[in-house]
């Protein structure tokens, strides 16, 4: 009878673990998206629907809008923003998760050849990047952990 209860209980809370990860996932992909898009967009929102006719045209329109803007977001938030250093933790819990596709070789290839030097493409927009990850997810951050240090 011990055996039984012990067996259920671990089913039971690896079934909670399994449904914790998703609503985790669920949740950091609603709080992280804006921060994310304001960095990536930070210039000019017709961006975003340039780069998705990009995605389209080199996927031969085989993802949805949101796959395709989901796999620009993980791939170019981790180039962007510095993984290593603070981060907003739900930018960071949508940015370590996979992707909800995954490109062939010859379709990754012509994505990074595509999008190689986005969104810095001159010294003006790499300033104005940086500016926006810093304003955006780094300053908050340190004056969260400044004020956990002096208490």
């Amino acid at each position: 009878m011990t055996y039984i209860l012990i067996a259920f209980a671990i089913t039971l809370i690896s079934v909670l673990l399994c449904k914790y990860k998703q609503i985790i996932r669920m949740v950091a992909e609603k709080r992280a998206l804006p921060k994310i898009e304001k960095v990536l967009f930070a210039q000019d929102e017709r961006k975003k629907e340039k780069i998705l006719q990009n995605i389209h045209s080199l996927t031969n329109h085989r993802l949805s809008d949101e796959i395709a803007i989901d796999y620009f977001y993980k791939i170019k938030g981790l180039q962007v923003l510095c993984i290593s250093q603070p981060l907003n933790f739900w930018v960071k819990a949508y940015l370590t998760t996979p992707t909800k596709v995954k490109l062939n070789y010859f379709e990754q290839v012509k994505f990074y050849e595509a999008f190689l030097n986005y969104p810095c493409i001159n010294k003006s927009a790499n300033q104005s990047t940086a500016n926006a990850v810093d304003e955006l997810i780094k300053v908050p951050l340190m004056r969260k952990l400044i004020h956990q240090k002096m208490a």
